[in-house]
């Protein structure tokens, strides 16, 4: 029987794969789809594997559709030559390691390139246009139809008489973005009969189940109303897929096809998720090695028809608890978690609303706690804010939760909106900054500042430890207006001995010659190590951390920066115009050389250590900062 081959990692770790020549011997020898689903699926867990990091349940899920829509837009010519014919690709983002174990099956990438995953110049955490074979950026979800019909209106205006199959994947969860549904009507007005859009209906989104996160009622009536045509199938039988696609293709309208899937499917530890589950473990994250072990040889043994084996994984594994979260080292965000719950049972008018992310935003306590205080609005961030305005105007305190970038980009107008009516909203956004820049520029937020900043009234924190994100909190609850908490998912740096000093500066390295002044836990670890380097080197350097980012500096800061000869304010974040108050400002018209320095152009994707180096704000790079620019 054939067995995968093996890459032995710089980790000391050995990981299995298939190789594209083995690939295509296989669909030689079997001409049977499931079969190279099956590989596809070893290949994409491995990259995952390797990467320490990825969405490993929707990538299973997805695998025999993507295998199965290759094969409809191919034809007789599939895997035998550079693929052509038609548009796919997936609008979900998440299963990017299941697309580039495709693209490799289809030969538009190489076998080393399933190692690349997640690091700098590699293959991005979601999927990117540098990536060949990869049409369109996805990660930011909802857009994937309206995507699809600027593909199909160009292929139009090439050539009239085009009518080359776009075919887009959607995710269940996506659903509950409103983009989906107001995209759908358009296509039927342009008679975009070359549209299918196929959904990974594998039930199970961020946390838990679709049903219980947001339900989206009847799929059917929703999609026929829109004037689709709407069509079931098992999305784990490629053949069933390839079938359906072809009678989509028939179509005089677009095509909407639901696909029942099983998020993890091919590992049966992985797809077991029990009804009154609240944690699905293999959302994301790479695996324990012995996890990772046990499932190469299951997946091997689906590829070359072996006997499935019997399980020696105990049942008690905590990946196998679906009623507990995860254990996480401490960062901001298990600081934040128990800040939430401090302050809701102190505070009975705040309500905490979160979309989708309870556990990656840290309500999941307070959902259990204070389940009347608590709003689960899925995949929506527009709902969700426009909600919180009115609740703020009714009286309560609404802290809403999401990813940053998610929050600021997609949910501005929104955001603005309930600014005008100068009512108490907190905003809290993780994800902040250019760390964790293993998922990528759609989930890492660096124009929020920006953003947020330029909003009227808006007071932006962000705190770099305990203490300062309970003052942030705290000022925001005694506020008559808008806030937002930017909240960085990385560990904090040591507590303030006491309570911030209003909004100014806060101490962290006493020094003489340069100053650094910034804010979060990413470029605070990072400064405090700067300072202690450049030591060595003969060089004085203060430490100051500026837990919020809108006030003007005072006097008394004024003063003390005004001591130092150069201040360099490092900022996690994209130059922003709205950051008016910053230290340039304060120390305009004084002696003192101020340099800014921050995140230029888009934010690279990689490991942390290598994108913080790649844009000059790890601390070996601040330290050259510093001494090129010390008096």
């Amino acid at each position: 029987m054939p067995q995968p081959r093996v890459w032995e990692s710089s980790l000391g770790t050995s990981l299995s794969y298939w190789s594209r020549e083995q690939l295509l011997e296989f669909w030689r020898d079997t001409g049977d789809l499931k079969t190279l689903a099956n590989a596809c699926r070893l290949n994409a867990i491995t990259a995952i594997q390797y990467a320490g990091s990825g969405h490993i349940g929707t990538s299973l899920s997805s695998l025999d559709i993507m295998v199965a829509v290759r094969r409809f837009l191919e034809g007789d010519a599939f895997l035998k030559e550079v693929p052509h014919g038609g548009v796919f690709f997936s609008s979900k983002g998440h299963d990017a390691p299941a697309y580039y174990a495709l693209l490799h099956l289809m030969g538009q990438l190489g076998d080393d390139d399933l190692f690349t995953l997640r690091r700098l110049g590699g293959l991005p955490g979601h999927p990117e246009t540098i990536t060949p074979g990869v049409p369109t950026n996805t990660g930011s979800l909802g857009m994937g139809i309206s995507k699809a019909k600027g593909f199909i209106k160009a292929q139009r205006l090439a050539n009239p008489d085009s009518r080359d199959p776009v075919v887009v994947m959607l995710g269940d969860g996506e659903l509950n973005e409103g983009q989906i549904w107001e995209s759908m009507p358009g296509a039927i007005k342009e008679g975009f009969s070359e549209l299918i859009a196929i959904v990974d209906a594998n039930q199970i989104q961020s946390d838990t189940w679709t049903e219980d996160t947001l339900p989206m009622g009847d799929l059917r009536k929703r999609v026929e109303g829109s004037g689709w045509i709407y069509l079931e199938c098992d999305g784990q039988d490629p053949d069933q897929v390839l079938e359906i696609l072809n009678q989509a293709q028939q179509s005089s309208t677009p095509t909407f096809i639901v696909a029942s899937t099983t998020k993890g499917a091919g590992v049966p530890w992985m797809e077991s998720f029990p009804q009154a589950g609240e944690y699905y473990k293999f959302h994301s994250g790479a695996l324990a090695p012995v996890l990772y072990a046990e499932a190469v040889q299951i997946l091997t043994r689906l590829v070359t028809g072996e006997s499935a084996g019997s399980s020696n994984l105990e049942s008690s594994r905590p990946e196998f608890d679906a009623l507990t979260p995860k254990d996480r080292p401490e960062s901001l965000l298990t600081v934040w978690e128990d800040v939430l719950a401090e302050v809701m049972a102190s505070h009975t008018e705040v309500v905490a609303l979160d979309g989708d992310l309870s556990y990656d935003t840290g309500t999941h306590r307070v959902r259990h706690a204070y389940p009347e205080r608590y709003l689960q609005t899925g995949i929506a961030e527009q709902d969700m804010v426009s909600m919180a305005g009115t609740l703020a105007l009714s009286g309560h305190t609404p802290i809403v939760h999401s990813f940053a970038t998610f929050l600021t980009m997609r949910a501005t107008e929104q955001i603005f909106n309930n600014a005008t009516e100068y009512s108490r909203v907190i905003y809290v956004g993780f994800l902040a900054g250019l760390v964790p820049s293993a998922p990528g520029f759609s989930h890492q937020a660096v124009t929020d500042v920006g953003i947020m900043g330029s909003l009227p009234g808006m007071r932006v924190f962000e705190p770099s430890c305990r203490s300062e994100v309970a003052w942030a909190i705290s000022e925001a609850l005694s506020y008559d207006g808008p806030s937002f908490l930017r909240m960085g998912t990385v560990p904090p740096v040591a507590a303030l001995s006491g309570t911030p000093s209003g909004s100014g500066l806060q101490l962290r390295v006493e020094g003489s010659s340069v100053a650094l002044v910034t804010s979060g836990p990413l470029l605070a670890g990072e400064a405090i190590g700067a300072a202690e380097a450049a030591a060595a080197d003969g060089v004085s350097v203060a430490v100051f951390t500026r837990p919020e980012l809108s006030a003007p500096l005072s006097d008394a800061d004024r003063e003390i920066l005004s001591r130092f000869d150069t201040v360099i304010s490092l900022e996690n974040f994209a130059p922003a115009r709205a950051h008016h108050h910053g230290v340039s400002e304060a120390l305009r018209g004084t002696h003192v050389v101020v340099l800014r320095w921050g995140i230029e152009g888009i934010p690279a994707n990689g490991q942390p250590a290598e994108v913080l180096a790649h844009h000059g704000l790890d601390a070996s790079s601040i330290v050259q900062l510093i001494l090129q620019n010390r008096p």
